[in-house]
């Protein structure tokens, strides 16, 4: 089979390797996706002997065991490394089932970042009208803790290097960004720190009297100097503590974050989503902080090719019932035209990604329905011709009118190249009038 293999520091190609065999308590995944972590990076700079990377992973059972799941289902598991390669191994203890509402993408990017948000949580306990500093934010971690503590009713401050790379943050519940954690207002109940080196004296500056640091990463490869007697000037009495994600139960973890993103509380941030080809390349924009969120690497098969239509039309669809906007945006091709039936602001045809993506789209989603209330969308059938598929799905919401919005829909879908190229939709538009537009309905 074949892997990413460390070829020199910080280097990395794809190469034969020995095929994996299952140990005792063991399950065998047939890789579909694998993330990229910060920390690997780290290791990839002077691997050890015999040392593959990898511990996020997503994919289908191919070998099973008499109490594991069952051969063909898909799943997410926590690997302690070896992960991106075509198959791995897996303890039951560390991969949890996936729902149909849950991409393999999806998934593949919730591991380590998604377990190290969750354990925070924990960690830092009730949250609900604590003020809250997060350093390094902008990267999967700081995604996934700032929409679960603020969903628990934590007043969040993100520290990030520019607000294109926060804006996201702010959708998810952030209240302030900063680029410096120097530059935040006043002080804070709960700091945790990511960066290290001199960025951790000024983040503990920041911890009222009493309060507590959770420290739990150091990006900044320098170790922390602190003086004792700065401590008089603001975080007096304050607490220091250590933290590692690894303190928990890998299945039930995973179980839980799987379970939050089925049913829109938790959305993974896919910031890059490439072949695994480019793992060297992704790992390069990684290291310089390029990428924001989860950077997610897939792998083709021959059974089911990345580029053929009825799966590029099924992974679209289930993109927009998660969410999921990266995929979302590449899915279409640069030149996509959307064709929209009937009379309504919203009819016509809509070309080029970004007006499809952003405007029309983006219109429905954020103009159109009440915000933060869930919609649902169900593919219910998929038929493919050729480079055409037609999928039918339905879509249930509540407007921002307040009225409740259940609509059939269908569309015939043109596939070229691994990517869609015209939509024609399809759907009930009398419905679609009397919800989403009371104004134009006649009386």
């Amino acid at each position: 089979m074949r892997a990413v293999l460390p070829v020199g520091r910080g280097k990395v190609v794809v190469a034969e390797v020995d095929e994996v065999e299952p140990g005792p308590g063991e399950v065998v995944i047939e890789v579909a996706a694998y993330s990229l972590n910060r920390g690997e990076t780290f290791q990839l700079e002077n691997p050890r002997d015999g040392w593959r990377p990898g511990k996020d992973v997503a994919g289908r059972v191919i070998r099973t065991i008499p109490d594991g799941p069952s051969v063909g289902t898909r799943v997410v598991a926590h690997v302690p490394h070896s992960g991106w390669a075509e198959r791995v191994t897996v303890p039951l203890t560390q991969l949890a089932v996936l729902p149909d509402a849950v991409s393999l993408e999806q998934a593949a990017a919730l591991p380590l970042a998604g377990l190290t948000a969750l354990r925070l949580v924990r960690t830092a306990g009730a949250v609900i009208g604590r003020r809250i500093l997060v350093t390094g934010a902008s990267g999967g971690v700081g995604h996934y803790f700032t929409e679960l503590a603020a969903a628990a009713g934590a007043s969040i401050t993100a520290v990030v290097s520019s607000p294109a790379r926060g804006a996201r943050l702010l959708e998810l519940g952030a209240e302030t960004l900063v680029a410096e954690a120097s530059a935040a207002d006043g002080t804070f109940d709960l700091v945790f720190e990511s960066v290290g080196g001199d960025g951790l004296p000024i983040a503990l500056s920041k911890v009222r009297p009493r309060g507590r640091l959770i420290w739990f990463g150091q990006v900044s490869r320098q170790p922390a100097r602190l003086d004792f007697f700065t401590m008089f000037d603001g975080p007096e009495n304050a607490t220091i503590e250590h933290f590692h994600y690894t303190d928990g139960d890998d299945a039930a973890d995973l179980a839980t974050l799987v379970r939050l993103v089925a049913a829109g509380r938790l959305h993974p941030e896919l910031g890059r989503i490439e072949d695994w080809s480019r793992t060297g390349d992704v790992l390069d924009d990684l290291r310089d902080r390029r990428i924001r969120g989860n950077a997610v690497l897939t792998l083709s098969t021959e059974e089911t090719p990345m580029n053929d239509p009825k799966t590029v039309v099924t992974k679209y669809v289930e993109a927009v019932a998660a969410g999921d906007l990266a995929t979302i945006r590449a899915s279409f091709a640069p030149d996509v035209v959307w064709t929209y039936p009937g009379d309504l602001p919203l009819s016509g045809e809509w070309k080029g990604r970004e007006t499809v993506a952003d405007e029309f789209l983006g219109a429905v989603a954020g103009k159109l329905f009440t915000p933060g209330a869930p919609v649902t969308i169900t593919l219910t059938n998929a038929l493919a011709d050729g480079d055409q598929v037609f999928a039918e799905w339905t879509a249930q919401a509540t407007a921002r009118s307040g009225g409740a919005y259940s609509n059939r829909c269908g569309a015939v879908f043109t596939v070229r190249d691994g990517a869609i190229v015209a939509v024609r939709e399809y759907l009930d538009t009398d419905h679609a009038r009397r919800v989403l537009f009371p104004e134009t309905s006649m009386p």
